[in-house]
């Protein structure tokens, strides 16, 4: 009795495994429903279980942005939103984008960026220059050898923005930024100020949120500062790609 007992539970077991094998949702079934949703070219990164009950979570790139789409399990609803934790207060879309959050240095426009030092090793830094945490990261880099650092100039408020465009228009743009990050003002000269709209239609397709956000060489994207010790590591860590 007992050993009939044990080979009804494994089968049914196996059952309810391969039942839940067959309901999983294909990177083929997903891309009939993409192709329905784009005419862009996309790729399929990942695909889970969705934070919300009956729906699937897909992970992917279209263009040159990665999204989240979430499709119900029955195929019929699709969303293409953020879904908000009310209970821990998180977007949960924004915090599983950063999961796959990851740059191609090559890419970046340098011509965009202010370049501070010299080295073999680099640094892409996206700041706002009324960012406290930027101007201490600012200063624990300048401790670094054998680094040079691209600053791109990332103003998160109107404000920002402003003392950007007086930066950017500058001659000397290291010590601009510097005596911004110390809260003097500067003057306003007038130049072509584009590279920072650039700069922020770039930080929007990487998904960049705050400042200041690293890119090291490797394309490995890090949010915050820490101390030139911890730097160091990090740099030899991701050192190349």
């Amino acid at each position: 009795m007992r050993k009939t007992l044990t080979t009804v539970i494994l089968f049914s077991f196996l059952v309810l495994l391969l039942a839940g094998k067959s309901l999983a949702l294909t990177k083929e079934e997903a891309s009939l429903i993409l192709k329905d949703l784009t005419n862009a070219e996309f790729k399929i990164l990942e695909i889970r279980e969705a934070p919300l009950q009956g729906f699937w979570e897909v992970a992917c790139e279209i263009g040159q942005e990665r999204k989240i789409v979430y499709i119900d399990k029955n195929s019929r609803f699709i969303i293409l939103g953020n879904i908000l934790d009310r209970q821990i207060k998180r977007n949960l879309t924004v915090d599983r984008l950063k999961d796959f959050q990851k740059a191609d240095p090559s890419s970046l426009p340098l011509e965009n960026a202010i370049p501070m030092g010299e080295g073999k090793r680099k640094l892409y830094v996206f700041t706002d220059p009324q960012c406290h945490f930027c101007f201490q990261l600012h200063e624990e880099l300048k401790q670094i050898k054998d680094l040079q650092v691209f600053f791109f100039l990332y103003p998160l408020n109107p404000s920002s923005y402003e003392k950007a465009k007086s930066i950017w228009c500058s001659q000397d743009k290291v010590k601009a930024l510097e005596e911004t990050y110390q809260g003097k003002t500067l003057g306003s000269p007038s130049c072509d100020a584009s590279p920072i709209d650039k700069n922020k239609e770039l930080g929007k397709r990487l998904f960049i949120h705050s400042t200041p956000t690293l890119i090291f060489q490797n394309g490995k994207m890090m949010e915050g500062y820490s101390s030139p010790n911890i730097l160091e590591n990090f740099l030899k860590l991701n050192a190349g790609l």
